[in-house]
């Protein structure tokens, strides 16, 4: 999804329209995120429908179901939700709609099932009409492939159709930027209590009482923090105030990664009797700490095979941190166009997106932008956009910290505490089975 200001204005409330299809597929398989949204449906904040489809789920049943009413050429008049005994007229025909569906799916013929999906779209512009802000929530690839289409043509205007991924973690933002801390629907936590809590998930191989390690771990816990930060200006608009909001959390998000390199490395000097004096030399750079490196090679091969294979993304991280702590900063760039993917962008060198590339980058198949967040703008330069590379810098930073933990001989305290089933670990497991977000 690209920036848009859905969470302009302090929103209220959020209309939500699923795909029962996308869900009824999802909860089959015991899917996490898609139970952690459907425990929302009865919110304060938001606002349930769903399109019809018979189902086994209670989480699924529980939801308002729309139904058409049809007029006598059996043509959709309005849109019913019984159970809020609202009406909505549908001002489309299908004479409209049907090619619209052969555009999409670049055929003569299309299937009821197919112009039904398209169907769906008009159903959430009408939604859109009634509602202050609204999403369509569906996991469908041709539905999220054409979603800007869809807006700057027709049925037009703003649709705001998301993955269920990416639903979860805006209505997370939605959420947090209310001052709302949810451990489930209806249950809230303090601000620092949600954070501790999605920290010590994220690496279980935490254990309190180590000075150094502490550290680290206070450093993810504000990394978390920093990027809700950038998602909200995300999910802001794009403009001069979002870009500088987003540079200010941005880079103290790569100051607080680097950080957490250097609290591996002084914990791996001590640990391993490496002892180095010097500290500067004590560093997972391959530039600064190549002696380092060597010694931990000598002493944990294994440890150090691990230092090596997250080495571009260690020295990637390390390019942004000289970039933006000594010397000039990130170019910005506001990019918007009408009908198009809208963004704050940074600027980056041809070595970054190198970097980036061998971290594992590809194409997104629904977005303009790498999953990491790339872009190339008319031939003018390499751009970057702050909130997917930030999620994706937490996600691979998550992995490569409780890897190191663990080959540390850290024992998992999450697996403990879940053990236990005391208050803290019931608690523990409820907010690991139904968080949104990240």
């Amino acid at each position: 999804m690209d920036s848009r200001p859905i969470l302009k204005g302090s929103p209220q409330k959020i209309g939500v329209y699923l795909d029962s299809n996308t869900f009824e597929e999802l909860l089959n398989r015991n899917d996490r995120l898609a139970t952690a949204i459907l425990v929302h449906s009865d919110s304060e904040y938001l606002e349930f429908v769903r399109s019809p489809l018979d189902t086994v789920h209670n989480l699924l049943k529980d939801t308002p179901e729309y139904e058409f009413e049809l007029d006598s050429d059996s043509e959709i008049r309005a849109i019913k939700i019984p159970q809020r005994r609202s009406i909505h007229a549908f001002g489309y025909r299908m004479n409209a709609i049907r090619p619209i569906a052969q555009k999409i799916y670049e055929k003569e013929k299309v299937s009821q099932n197919e112009l039904d999906k398209i169907i769906t779209v008009f159903v959430q512009a009408v939604f859109n009409s009634f509602e202050k802000t609204s999403i369509y929530i569906t996991n469908d690839r041709v539905l999220l492939k054409n979603r800007l289409w869809f807006e700057s043509h027709f049925p037009g205007g703003p649709l705001n159709i998301f993955s269920v991924e990416e639903a979860s973690g805006l209505l997370d933002l939605f959420f947090k930027k209310n001052e709302r801390y949810y451990l489930r629907n209806r249950f809230t936590l303090n601000k620092g209590y949600w954070y501790w809590l999605s920290m010590r998930l994220k690496l279980p191989h935490y254990n309190v009482g180590d000075a150094i390690i502490d550290a680290l771990a206070f450093r993810f816990y504000y990394a978390l923090m920093a990027l809700d930060e950038i998602g909200i200006q995300f999910y802001l608009g794009v403009n001069n105030d979002t870009m500088d909001n987003t540079l200010y959390h941005f880079n103290y998000l790569v100051t607080l990664t680097t950080g957490m390199f250097d609290n591996l490395a002084l914990k791996t000097n001590s640990h391993l009797n490496i002892n180095f004096s010097d500290l500067r030399k004590v560093s997972l750079s391959n530039k600064s700490g190549r002696g380092f490196l060597g010694q931990i090679r000598e002493k944990r091969p294994d440890i150090r095979d691990h230092i090596a294979s997250y080495m571009n993304f260690i020295m990637l991280i390390y390019l942004f941190r000289e970039l933006v702590v000594h010397r000039e900063g990130l170019g910005k760039i506001t990019f918007a166009q009408r009908g198009g993917w809208n963004a704050n962008f940074v600027e980056i060198s041809k070595e970054m997106k190198d970097r980036i590339k061998m971290c594992g980058d590809s194409n997104s198949d629904i977005d303009p932008i790498s999953q990491w967040g790339c872009h190339n703008i008319n031939s003018v330069g390499m751009y970057l956009e702050p909130y997917h590379f930030s999620t994706m810098i937490l996600r691979t930073q998550t992995k490569f910290v409780d890897r190191y933990l663990e080959l540390l001989g850290y024992p998992s305290f999450v697996e403990v505490a879940k053990g236990k089933m005391d208050d803290f670990g019931r608690t523990l497991a409820s907010f690991e089975k139904f968080h949104l977000g990240f």
